[in-house]
Order: C-alpha cells, then sequence, then structure tokens
C-alpha cells in the first residue's frame, strides 16, 4: 500500500472522534433537560399536594362554621321564642299592675265619696233639728197671731170693698181709653198710609231727577266732546269724562299748562251754556276727580300721592271758578293711585292711570 493511501485513510478515521463528543455533548445536555423536568415535576406535585391538603382543612373548616351557624340559628330561635314568652308574661303583669292601681284608686275614690255622703247625711239631719225647731217656733208665734191676725181680716174686708168700687171705676175710665186708643190707631193708620203715598210720590219725583240729570249729563258731554274733538287723551267713560293728565299738568306737578288751560275754558264755556237751559229744581254739581298712577312721589309740595291727586283737582276747581262757573256747583277730591283703571306696569297703562275726572251728579 502506498503512503498516499494510508494517509488518506487516516484522515477518514480521524472525523469519528468529533461526532463522539458531539453526542456526547447531546446526551450531556437531554439529561440535564430531565434532570430539571424531573424537579420541576417534583416541585409541582409537592405544591400540588400542598394545595390539596389546604383544601381538604378549608372545606372542614367550612362544614365547621357551617355547624356553628346551623347551632347559632337554632339557639337564637330558641332565645327570641324564650324573649316572647318573657315579653307577654311581663306585660300580662303591667297589665295586672294596672288593674290592681285603677281598683286601688276607685276604692280611695268610694271611701272619700262615702265620707262625704256621711258628712252631708250629718250636716242634712242637723239642718232638718234646725229648720223643725224654727217650725215649732214659728207654729207658736202663728198661734199668737191668729187671734190679731182675724181682727185685721175684718178690717182688710172693709178696705177690699172700697177697693172693689175704685176698680169699677177704673175700669169704666180704661173703657173710655180703650175707645180713645181705637180712634188714634184709625187716624195713626191714615197717616201711614199718607206717609207711604208721599213716599212713592217723592221716589218718582226722585227718579224723575235722575232721569233728568242723566239727559243734561249726556248733553253736556256731547257738547263737551264736541268742543274738545276726538282726541284719545280726552274720553267719555260711563258717566265721567276723562283727561289724561298730561293735557292739563306738567309731570308731578299740579299747575295747569298753556294748553290744559284753553282746554278747561272750553268746558267751563259749554257748562254755562247748559247750565242756561237746566230747571232750577234740579241742584246739579260737577264733581273734579284727581288721580295717580302708582310709582311714589315724596317732595315738600307733594308727601305723597294724596296730596299730588287732590291739588290737581282743586287746581281745576279754582280756574273753573274763575272762568265764572259758581263755587257752589263745584267740588274737588283726590284718590292717589288708589283706584286705577288699568292694572299693568307698562307705560301706557300708568299713563292712563294719570287722569282727572268730571263727574256731572246731583246733590
Amino acid at each position: 500500500m502506498s503512503y498516499s493511501s494510508r494517509r488518506a485513510k487516516r484522515r477518514e478515521f480521524d472525523v469519528w472522534p468529533g461526532y463522539v463528543d458531539a453526542l456526547s455533548s447531546m446526551l450531556m445536555m437531554i439529561a440535564l433537560v430531565l434532570m430539571v423536568m424531573v424537579a420541576a415535576q417534583f416541585y409541582l406535585s409537592s405544591t400540588i399536594n400542598s394545595k390539596d391538603v389546604a383544601l381538604s382543612e378549608l372545606a372542614s373548616k367550612l362544614r365547621q362554621l357551617s355547624e356553628w351557624l346551623t347551632l347559632e340559628q337554632t339557639t337564637s330561635k330558641a332565645l327570641k321564642a324564650r324573649k316572647d314568652e318573657l315579653e307577654a308574661s311581663v306585660k300580662k303583669d303591667n297589665d295586672e299592675l294596672i288593674f290592681l292601681r285603677a281598683a286601688t284608686i276607685d276604692k280611695d275614690r268610694l271611701i272619700k265619696e262615702r265620707d262625704v255622703v256621711l258628712a252631708a247625711r250629718d250636716k242634712a239631719l242637723s239642718e232638718k233639728e234646725g229648720i223643725l225647731a224654727a217650725l215649732r217656733a214659728e207654729k207658736d208665734t202663728a198661734a199668737a197671731e191668729a187671734t190679731k191676725s182675724k181682727t185685721q181680716v175684718d178690717s182688710l174686708t172693709v178696705q177690699l170693698a172700697a177697693l172693689s168700687k175704685q176698680i169699677e171705676e177704673m175700669n169704666k175710665k180704661l173703657a173710655l181709653l180703650t175707645a180713645d186708643l181705637a180712634s188714634a190707631k184709625s187716624t195713626l193708620l191714615e197717616r201711614d198710609k199718607k206717609i207711604t203715598d208721599l213716599d212713592q210720590k217723592l221716589k218718582k219725583a226722585m227718579l224723575k231727577k235722575v232721569e233728568e240729570l242723566a239727559d243734561y249729563r249726556s248733553e253736556f258731554f256731547g257738547k263737551l266732546k264736541k268742543a274738545l274733538g276726538n282726541r284719545p287723551e280726552i274720553r267719555v267713560v260711563g258717566d265721567r269724562f276723562v283727561f289724561q293728565s298730561e293735557v292739563l299738568f306738567p309731570s308731578a306737578s299740579a299747575d295747569l299748562q298753556e294748553g290744559g288751560k284753553q282746554e278747561l275754558v272750553k268746558i267751563a264755556d259749554t257748562l254755562k251754556e247748559m247750565s242756561m237751559s237746566i230747571p232750577k229744581e234740579v241742584n246739579w254739581i260737577l264733581t273734579v276727580v284727581g288721580h295717580t298712577d302708582k310709582r311714589p312721589i315724596n317732595t315738600p309740595q307733594f308727601p305723597s300721592n294724596w296730596e299730588l291727586s287732590t291739588a290737581r283737582a282743586l287746581s281745576v276747581v279754582k280756574f273753573l271758578i274763575e272762568a265764572g262757573i259758581p263755587a257752589e256747583r263745584l267740588a274737588a277730591t283726590g284718590y292717589g293711585e288708589h283706584q286705577p283703571i288699568e292694572t299693568g306696569v307698562t307705560e301706557e297703562a300708568l299713563s292712563k292711570n294719570r287722569r282727572i275726572e268730571l263727574k256731572f251728579n246731583q246733590k
């Protein structure tokens, strides 16, 4: 065999130790893994066994607690039943105690009533004995006076005869007075009838005057409306002629402005013209009424709306007097803010409440 052939075989044989080393390393790794797995399995088995033991202990404790709970419930029911029995017994004892107390109170009350009755009886007996003694004394006195009374009876008989005669005379006078009274009643009935007739006639006359005054009022308002023109701030409301205050007065003032004076001159002329056609027996009067809105005022001249409304009404009356209207035909009054015709708080509503009203009435 040549040298080269021997060398080639030697190289092939030298590879085997590497495989052996690798296989050994692999076997060692496998053995190590198996040891780790065995150790892990042992640890897991120990842990599982420990948990099983703990679970068994817990289950045993739960069974024991359940038995204790059942025993406690049974004991509680028994105690509750005993408590109910004791409460019923206490209630029964209380009821008996209340009954005994009531019986004792009734007994004491009966004893007191008996003592009162006995005391009253003794008092009555004592009073009875006193009355009997007094009656005996009165009987003796009456027997003594009986003889004296006989004499007095004879005297009274004579006096009775005289009284009978006087009564007979008085009956005659009474008959005469009764006749006079009947005559007076008849006269009074006739007088009442005349008074009733006069009252009815007076009511008819008053009604006629009221109707006449209503006619004159309508005539006056009609002429006044015509003289003043168709203006929204001057209007007729029922039996009143209404001026908005701004037509006659500046704000918060009772002094007539020039435009207001001109309007009042028309009113005075119309009133004087119409008054000439009113009969003298119609006693008419023109009332001027002042009103304000509800906004307060507090000045030295007008401490409240009362003073302002009254002062404005007086200003109108004084001007009409100066214009030729007789003072006895005029009256003035003020109501302040207390008789509004609008309840709102808008400027339009407040403006309607600030007004002067003319009322044509009869005295």
